[in-house]
């Protein structure tokens, strides 16, 4: 299972998003954005799933638009972030 990190430009639409997977069966987290992540303020939804593209589905058909999907991904105790083509 992978964890992953969907970062948006505010606050309100991170918790939309995250209301909308909820409503699908997803189970997420709402965090602030790491700031190595991006320079602006923002919020992001964590989850952990086998496959984040039923995810990015969900996003799309209800018009939430992010700032970037980041799978996490964990070496020798330091937390990575790499950006999800």
């Amino acid at each position: 299972m992978n964890e992953y990190v969907i970062a948006f430009s505010s606050y309100y639409r991170a918790v939309y998003a995250q209301e909308k997977l909820q409503e699908s069966g997803i189970q997420s987290t709402l965090k602030k954005i790491p700031p190595n992540l991006l320079k602006t303020c923002g919020y992001a939804v964590h989850l952990k799933t086998n496959t984040i593209y039923g995810t990015l589905d969900i996003l799309k058909k209800n018009q939430i638009i992010d700032r970037g999907v980041y799978l996490i991904e964990y070496e020798n105790g330091v937390i990575n972030y790499k950006l999800f083509a």
